[in-house]
């Protein structure tokens, strides 16, 4: 997508700032997590939840008669110590490229109106009151041509808002100090920032390609100056996400995804940082085809096994480079639902499947709320009992 890999926007952070900020103590959990990355056959396999909620965080410090704040992030700095495991926080940036504000003038009783003022003009769209942006498929903003001119424009105009991304990263890097690493939230040129819904997309690109491509270099190159920021701001993975075979088909993500993430990885790479991709659907194609491989990922999760998924974990594994991580692989239903006996017996499979690999033990995607404290905690010290 863009061959120089240097965002049109603004500056390029150079590999020494991005070491300087991405400095981690010795011995703390962020530091434990990127050298594992880093190193996998020298350092102890990393144990990282993807995202558990604060409610399962809650629950599992109470089952071990550990104090709570209500704030997440020091719940969960403070679950990890006890349990010996190494967190990680996704912090979101798609607000700051698309800053839609609520109109309140401009509704009515039947509608609310969201406006976005771009340098193309304002950008507005109507939703029946009650209905949230993203929530069907009509309340995505670019369902036109039309619409893809100020999508561009609001992309362009995400540099004016440095200042404001660049205190709010600072302030998450403080607040997670060395008690985690810190991933930027998915931007996914492909599918827009999820500003269009998955089957528009798809319509989207068979009637007019060419402007679509327009609107994926235009957010390519707002998620760049992102990027930029977040590495200079001490942020330790840039990312992306994907659709697995239910919502996209092998054709399709070889020409939309893979060439966006290769480059992602290039860019990050060239600046001394790390990449990690994320996809928690029907994936075992695109390992059996090399499409992951390809990307030169640093970390690749979440390797869904059935019924969300189709992956068998260590045929996965095997079809990657040896140096690249992956990360998964506990089914969230079998965790929420299961008894402490079959998680337990499905994270002892895990370890065993990738024991002496590159793989960060984990779920197949965000813990659900309503997850038992007993189920959480057989596998976070399961994994942790077999990977001393």
């Amino acid at each position: 997508m863009n061959a120089s890999h240097v965002s049109s926007l603004g500056g390029s952070v150079t590999p020494a700032a991005a070491s300087a900020a991405a400095a981690a103590a010795p011995g703390t959990a962020r530091r434990r997590f990127l050298d594992f990355v880093r190193a996998p056959t020298e350092h102890r396999p990393v144990v990282s939840p993807f995202l558990p909620k604060p409610d399962v965080v809650d629950n599992a410090l109470r089952h071990l008669s550990l104090p709570t704040t209500g704030d997440a992030v020091v719940d969960e700095i403070a679950l990890a110590r006890a349990v010996d495991y190494e967190p990680m926080f996704m912090v979101g940036c798609t607000q700051f490229i698309f800053p839609w504000e609520l109109d309140t003038p401009g509704g009515g009783a039947e509608l609310v109106r969201h406006r976005l003022h771009t340098t193309a003009g304002t950008w507005t769209k109507h939703l029946p009151r009650g209905l949230t942006m993203g929530s069907t498929e009509a309340s995505f903003p670019v369902q036109t041509e039309a619409d893809h001119a100020y999508f561009q424009a609001a992309c362009g105009g995400v540099a004016q808002r440095q200042e404001e991304i660049r205190a709010f990263f600072r302030q998450w890097r403080l607040k997670v100090a060395d008690d985690g690493v810190i991933v930027i939230g998915h931007v996914n040129p492909y599918w827009l920032a999820h500003q269009i819904g998955q089957a528009t997309w798809f319509l989207h690109w068979h009637d007019f390609e060419t402007t679509y491509r327009r609107s994926m270099a235009a957010v390519y190159e707002a998620s760049l100056f992102i990027f930029t920021l977040a590495l200079e701001e001490g942020f330790d993975f840039m990312s992306a996400s994907g659709l697995g075979l239910e919502m996209t088909s092998p054709d399709l993500f070889a020409a939309m995804d893979v060439p966006c993430l290769r480059d992602y990885a290039n860019w990050t790479h060239e600046r001394g940082g790390l990449f990690w991709y994320h996809n928690c659907g029907r994936t075992q194609r695109f390992f059996d085809a090399g499409d992951f491989d390809r990307i030169e990922a640093d970390v690749l999760e979440t390797v869904a096994p059935p019924p969300a998924g189709d992956n068998e974990l260590a045929a996965a594994r095997a079809r990657l480079r040896p140096g690249s991580c992956t990360k998964g692989n506990l089914d969230l239903g079998l965790l929420r639902d299961g008894s402490v006996a079959a998680i337990t017996a499905a994270t002892r499979s895990m370890v065993e499947a990738t024991r002496g690999q590159a793989h960060i033990h984990s779920t197949a995607d965000a813990v659900l709320p309503g997850t038992p404290p007993e189920n959480f905690l057989a596998h976070l010290q399961t994994a942790r009992a077999m990977t001393i």
